[in-house]
């Protein structure tokens, strides 16, 4: 019998995504954003403001990048980040970032979240 992983869950889209997107900051990583594709998110935790700047800046500064590892600077703050876009048809693209941590900690919460972001938007 698998052992379940998740300790809280939600039939609220925003709510489980949020949950999700908090268990990727207990393991590493500063913070972590789901976000449109106009960069407004949609769920995020962790440090609001690099949630907010970090997730509009890259949808602006790249709108036909589909993944981003690298460093993003606004307002005089710097954070290491990895991105990837996700295409969910008809609903639109979303962003998933990880702010944070070792560049091994962002690719595996990344990989995580696009998992647990298409799982709980497919079931929406």
């Amino acid at each position: 019998m698998d052992s379940e992983r998740r300790s809280r869950r939600s039939v609220d889209p925003t709510l489980a995504l949020t949950y999700q997107l908090a268990a990727c900051c207990a393991e590493g990583i500063d913070a972590m954003v789901v976000a449109d594709g106009d960069g407004v998110p949609l769920a995020s935790a962790g440090d609001d403001d690099a949630c907010e700047r970090v997730a509009g800046r890259l949808v602006k500064a790249g709108p036909r990048i589909r993944e981003f590892h690298g460093t993003v600077l606004d307002g005089g703050q710097r954070w290491d980040v990895q991105m990837h876009k996700l295409d969910l048809g008809d609903a639109g693209e979303i962003v998933v970032c990880a702010v944070g941590g070792t560049a091994q900690d962002r690719q595996r919460q990344i990989t995580r979240s696009l998992a647990g972001a298409t799982r709980i938007l497919r079931a929406a």
